[in-house]
């Protein structure tokens, strides 16, 4: 199923493995041509605080973890550490086969030139924003999950954030689900925030067919934990079904 006005803000496909790789090795694979269309790589630096209680001080770190890049239209990021790699499609996104194949396109070359075999974890993660034309809603119109506070008080909840993290039906499959009430851009609008990410946890190999079929699980997963969040009502504002 493809709506015509999908909410999709990002979606994101992760592959970690355990292996660290050195950040000249990260920096070959960004010269490949499969990345010339990209801008040139920015570091990732990671930032770490600590107190030291026989000091009676805070000391401050930072380390270099690996490299960014963006495609020069902004639409694509790419994050490359010493332990994984990250493809972002930002919005507008189009459909599940050119977001995938663009993906394994760069990654495929990647994990070959840093000699990765296997991957510790993939992840598939969607992030929705559904903006409605309301200023204010009842989100049990729009939601299945519901959200009842402690006691029985007046009027709707306003705001609200939830997470969960729980196994999946499907084997091998975890999921992280979360909702919450979120600003719209648009004038006298509210919006929902729905965020999905579908992972593993199991080692699967880099490459093959057990990694395409574990793809294709994980998308099933991703748009039935989707549809069954929503109401009708929800898919009413997604503009229909594209043929």
């Amino acid at each position: 199923m493809r709506y015509k006005k999908a909410p999709i803000l990002e979606a994101v496909l992760e592959f970690r493995w355990t292996s660290k790789k050195s950040l000249d090795e990260l920096k070959a694979v960004l010269g490949l041509s499969i990345f010339e269309g990209f801008q040139a790589p920015k570091p990732r630096i990671q930032f770490e605080t600590a107190f030291k209680p026989d000091e009676n001080a805070i000391s401050h770190n930072q380390r270099q973890l690996g490299f960014e890049v963006t495609l020069r239209d902004g639409s694509e990021i790419v994050f490359l550490e010493e332990q994984k790699f990250v493809f972002v499609q930002r919005a507008p996104y189009d459909r599940w086969e050119s977001f995938s194949e663009k993906a394994l396109a760069l990654l495929t070359p990647t994990v070959t030139a840093l000699d990765v075999t296997e991957f510790s974890r993939v992840g598939l993660r969607f992030v929705n924003r559904i903006d409605i034309p309301e200023p204010k809603i009842d989100t049990d119109e729009y939601l299945t999950v519901k959200f009842d506070g402690p006691r029985l008080d007046r009027g709707i909840i306003e705001e609200f954030q939830m997470r969960v993290v729980k196994p999946s039906d499907t084997e091998g499959l975890h999921y992280a689900l979360v909702l919450a009430t979120t600003a719209s851009p648009l004038p006298e609008h509210s919006a929902i925030l729905l965020d999905i990410d579908v992972f593993t946890r199991e080692p699967i190999p880099a490459t093959g067919e057990k990694l395409m079929h574990m793809l294709g699980e994980m998308r099933i997963e991703k748009n039935d934990i989707f549809q069954k969040c929503i109401t009708e009502k929800t898919r009413q504002l997604f503009g229909g079904v594209e043929e």
